[in-house]
């Protein structure tokens, strides 16, 4: 018997349902490939998930719920030891670099598991998809906007939210491309290296963040 056959139908559905939306986008993977991938029949897909869309927001809570816990257990502690201060550019975004970082540098099936469903994440055009999305994230992205707009109080809210997603979007294109950055750069740049990633990061965005508006 497989490892695959032994696990519990539910997850071998999520596991299945991963590979393919990953694969092929929300749009392009069909619930008859993924219960032919899982062995399962589409009644027990229904059972477990009640909707394809169930199933995606099943399958982003699962890979990306424990990143998000993390990204507030972080600020949360940084918050108590800043006393009520605003905190420093350099802290707020080390909160936000490590959970993604330290998992990308494990090296797990995972973590490429993770790297590869972000990287469906950013490029999806699917408002469903999109919308799963953004209810998921929504408390993570609220909670790190209160901290910059705390740090940065004469920054206007469109451009603070213009490096935002500047932000997330380098983030997103180190965890999924890093074979094209090593490439690109002939080896200069690793991204494996974790520590270096996000030394730079903090060094670029830090100074990117407290630029003067644009508008």
């Amino acid at each position: 018997m497989t490892a695959k056959s032994k696990a519990n139908p539910k997850d071998r559905i999520l596991g299945a349902a991963e590979k393919m939306f990953a694969e092929s986008g929300f749009d392009g993977a069909s619930l008859r490939d993924i219960v032919r991938e899982a062995g399962v029949n589409l009644a027990t897909v229904y059972y477990y998930f009640q909707s394809k869309e169930g199933l995606m927001a099943a399958v982003i809570e699962r890979r990306l719920g424990p990143l998000r816990q993390e990204h507030l257990e972080l600020l949360k502690r940084y918050d108590a030891e800043a006393q009520g201060k605003p905190l420093e550019m350099a802290t707020i975004l080390a909160a936000l670099l490590h959970p993604p970082l330290r998992l990308a540098g494990a090296n797990t099936t995972q973590s490429k598991a993770v790297a590869r469903l972000i990287g469906r994440i950013v490029t999806e055009p699917n408002p469903q998809f999109q919308d799963l999305l953004r209810s998921q994230h929504e408390k993570v992205r609220n909670a790190f906007l209160e901290a910059l707009r705390r740090t940065l109080p004469d920054l206007p809210l469109a451009d603070l939210q213009w490096r935002i997603e500047f932000f997330w979007g380098a983030l997103a294109f180190v965890l999924c491309n890093p074979r094209k950055i090593e490439k690109m750069t002939r080896g200069v740049c690793n991204p494996a290296d974790t520590k270096a990633v996000l030394a730079q990061m903090i060094r670029f965005f830090s100074a990117g963040f407290a630029a003067p508006a644009a508008s």
